[in-house]
């Protein structure tokens, strides 16, 4: 089990809101998809998923609509290796600044990195084509020496296949251009890097330049043999000979079968003229021989000098999406589809997102209020007593005090001085309550009770030191499926809730309570509220959640995900809950039934809570 099954202070939502706090950008935790579509982040709730992988795709995706303009992909559409090769270096470009405006995403993001690019990595399927090893080349390569060591082994494959194809030196010259993607401060200075990379690769009129220039070394030796006689004949076949051994093609073989000396050999050179390619010298050859050996992964039957045969740049660039198809260029695009596999084979988990539709001067908001007014009298004291700090009751025994143990008296014979007794006194501590109201279907009828109680609690708690409230509700339904609506934020006055109409609420569809768990409890741990050290979630329900047929046992298992990360957890049932009901899913509840108990079933509650 990760450990985002384990509590809610680490969990995929948590995370989420907490990166979407830093970066402004929205992220939304729910459905089974994961996508970016320019302004938010959308990752599912995978059951037992691997949560790291998605901390570093929400990480890298919020960079990417940070920092990346999207209309400069645009611009290469009809290239398609251009695209890719502007994904690899801009995806590099993107994660090292969320790592330096965000260091505590740096860890997630490398794990995605060895996810995505490390763990599928296959020593065999380095890649054959000009287009997939610089491609290759580049994605390991830039990676491995900007970001993540762990790489180390497939970059170096694919740097040898660089080398291979193009040399050495050119092959250091194009990273060393790559790596410079760090220093660009938009993506339009990316794209040009990869322009610049592609105009590094040698074309068909620098090959037949570089053809041309080995010719020469050739030329002594064909007019040494068409000017010698038949002993120069023989000696120049000898050498054709132990030419064609190494494997290369000689002038002086075609120059011996003319000759007629030695027909038997001559015979065997001309075959061996016939098979070798024309106009190859030995330099070339010995080189192609190179890059196979650097390159182990490459079949017996391929040679670099096939893919010398017309010009690399012109290949590379003529490639198209067919050609690329399979490629790694986008670690967003491989991590979601990553995600989605996980979400088709484990499934999902209900997560509902909060979201403020409050609508001043609903029909039944001032009733309820006037309601909750005239019984929050009393609860102040009740809820201060549910906030108040532990007191250490433990004696602690001391030289000098007021307060003589009689006890202890016969130990000052022994010489033991510490006689007298004291306590620690109680210290305030910052506290945050998150209230969640059931509006459901089944509560109708019941709704007046509970949110009058709703307002009474917020009433009472209201202008107490070093305390944040909060206040929710659930269901509401979108085009885009249920969601939790703002009733109180905690950073607004009770007052201001209720003029932006906060209150007011109609009963209406189902009861997701385990989704909506997650909505308030990361009200507990968003920036304002997640160091108080006491964190109390009530839930205002009829006590009869959504009975899921895959997992029952979801609700009551959200409970105590929730106290394993330090909340108090507190059911108030109205309506048809009782005891029995309620106890199925929490482990602190009291039956209310209607306002005006509120008072007298908190008080016991509390005590149940505080001797717990």
């Amino acid at each position: 089990m990760n450990r985002s099954n384990r509590t809610i202070a680490s969990a995929l939502p948590i995370y989420g809101q907490h990166l979407a706090e830093a970066t402004g950008i929205k992220v939304v935790i729910g459905g089974d998809r994961a996508y970016t579509n320019g302004q938010q982040v959308n990752v599912p709730m995978v059951k037992d998923g691997d949560a790291k992988l998605a901390f570093g795709f929400i990480a890298h995706e919020c960079s990417h609509v940070r920092n990346t303009d999207m209309r400069v992909f645009g611009s290469t559409a009809g290239t398609p290796i251009r695209q890719k090769l502007l994904n690899i270096l801009e995806d590099v470009r993107i994660e090292r600044l969320s790592m330096d405006q965000y260091p505590g995403t740096e860890d997630d993001i490398r794990y995605l990195n060895r996810k995505v690019l490390l763990e599928p990595f296959s020593p065999n399927r380095v890649g054959t084509t000009p287009a997939e090893i610089l491609h290759g080349a580049l994605l390991f390569g830039t990676y491995w020496k900007l970001q993540e060591p762990q790489l180390e082994t497939p970059a170096k494959a694919y740097l040898a296949a660089l080398a291979g194809l193009v040399g050495q030196p050119l092959a250091d010259q194009i990273m060393a251009v790559a790596c410079r993607c760090l220093d660009c401060s938009n993506t339009e200075e990316v794209l040009g890097l990869v322009d610049e990379i592609l105009a590094l690769l040698p074309d068909d009129q620098q090959q037949q330049q570089q053809q041309q220039q080995q010719q020469p070394e050739d030329s002594p030796e064909e007019s040494g043999a068409e000017a010698g006689d038949g002993e120069s004949g023989e000696s120049d076949a000898a050498e054709g000979s132990s030419e064609q051994e190494a494997g290369d093609q000689s002038q002086g073989a075609g120059q011996n079968s003319s000759s007629g000396d030695q027909p038997g050999e001559d015979d065997a050179q001309n075959t061996g003229g016939a098979q070798a390619p024309a106009g190859a010298d030995q330099d070339s050859a010995s080189q192609s021989q190179q890059g196979q050996d650097q390159t182990r992964w490459l079949t017996d039957e391929d040679s670099w000098e096939d893919l010398r045969s017309t010009g690399i740049r012109s290949q590379v660039l003529s490639s198209t999406e067919a050609d690329l198809a399979g490629l790694i260029s986008d670690i967003g695009d491989e991590a979601a589809r990553m995600i989605e596999a996980e979400a088709d084979a484990n499934g999902t988990e209900e997560v509902l997102q909060c979201v403020d539709v409050r609508k001043p001067g609903k029909s039944s908001e001032f009733q309820r209020i006037r309601l909750g007014l005239e019984q929050s009298a009393g609860l102040r004291q009740v809820m201060s007593g549910l906030l108040q700090s532990q007191v250490d009751v433990r004696v602690r025994l001391k030289r000098q005090g007021r307060r003589l143990d009689a006890s202890r008296i016969a130990m000052l014979k022994a010489g033991e001085g510490r006689v007298f007794r004291s306590k620690a006194r109680a210290v305030k501590e910052a506290s945050a309550i998150q209230i969640l109201l059931d509006n459901s279907g089944s509560m109708d009828g019941h709704l007046d009770h509970a949110e009058a109680a709703l307002y009474a609690v917020l009433k009472a708690l209201e202008g107490l030191p070093l305390l944040s409230v909060g206040a929710m509700a659930f269901p509401f339904q979108t085009l885009h499926g249920e969601r939790c609506q703002l009733i109180k934020a905690h950073t607004e006055t009770l007052q201001a809730a209720v003029n932006k109409g906060g209150f007011g609420l109609q009963a209406e569809g189902s009861t997701p309570l385990a989704g909506a768990l997650w909505a308030a409890a990361g009200e507990l741990f968003q920036r304002r509220t997640c160091t108080a050290s006491r964190k109390v979630l009530f839930v205002i329900t009829d006590g009869m959640p959504n009975r899921n047929l895959e997992d029952p046992g979801y609700t009551r298992r959200m409970v105590e995900r929730c106290e394993a990360s330090g909340i108090t957890v507190i059911g108030l049932g109205f309506g048809a809950a009782t005891e029995p009901v309620l106890r199925e899913t929490f482990n602190h509840y009291c039956c209310v039934g209607t306002v005006e108990n509120l008072r007298q079933s908190l008080f016991g509650l509390v005590r149940e809570v505080l001797a717990a």
